[in-house]
């Protein structure tokens, strides 16, 4: 006797089953497509392979604060 559609419980046990396999290689394919397509981009801090800009030398701190003649301690 032929049956139109799952209706018994092994054959809706693996029609379950494939869907549900089904499901786990599309959800992996997609996790693969998405950490290829972010290894391909520059990492957020750009810290890329180019050359390093160079911003010149350091400069030092200005001249202290003064407060009615005397150090600002509160300033530096």
């Amino acid at each position: 006797m032929a049956t139109r559609s799952a209706n018994l419980p092994i054959e809706s046990h693996y029609l379950a089953r494939a869907w549900l396999v089904l499901t786990a290689v599309l959800l992996a394919a997609a996790t693969v497509v998405v950490m290829a397509l972010a290894a391909r981009s520059a990492p957020a801090g750009g810290t890329g392979l180019g050359p390093v800009r160079d911003f010149g030398p350091a400069r030092e701190q200005g001249q202290p604060i003064f407060v009615n003649g005397n150090v600002c301690g509160q300033c530096r």
